[in-house]
């Protein structure tokens, strides 16, 4: 069973050394769990427990927030998964979707996170958006 955790995407909370799994596992089973339901979605986090943020995580997660949202707003019974990869110094977030819903949708609201995700320093890509499985890409620094 997973912990909740007081959590808040707000610039008044430090979050530095928040691990990202934690907040990933916060968002699914808090403030986006209507949405899992809704979609009739499951969502597996395969984030290692060890990747941690030091750098802007407000922004950062804030732009997680929207782009997990995005994908359970456009996803019906979709088998979505959560993982990540650190370079260095650069973090690369996947969520990956098998059972693309509407991708024309996915690829507009996804459009419109581009400025988010550069104010926090990062890169939205996706590949894939209108096939049954896609995936949404958020890079950004660590350090």
């Amino acid at each position: 069973m997973i912990e909740a955790l007081s959590l808040s995407v707000s610039a008044s909370m430090p979050l530095s050394g928040t691990s990202l799994q934690s907040f990933i596992d916060h968002l699914l089973y808090h403030p986006l769990a209507e949405s899992m339901r809704r979609s009739d979605s499951q969502v597996v986090n395969e984030i290692p427990a060890e990747f941690s943020l030091r750098k802007d995580e407000a922004k950062i997660f804030s732009v997680i927030k929207e782009l997990l949202t995005v994908v359970l707003m456009n996803a019906r019974k979709g088998n979505i998964t959560v993982r990540a990869e650190k370079f260095r110094d650069i973090m690369i977030l996947e969520i990956e979707d098998c059972n693309n819903y509407n991708g024309y949708a996915l690829d507009y609201s996804l459009r419109s996170l581009e400025s988010l995700a550069r104010l926090a320093g990062g890169h939205i890509s996706a590949k894939g958006q209108q096939q049954l499985v896609s995936t949404v890409s958020f890079s950004f620094p660590t350090a």
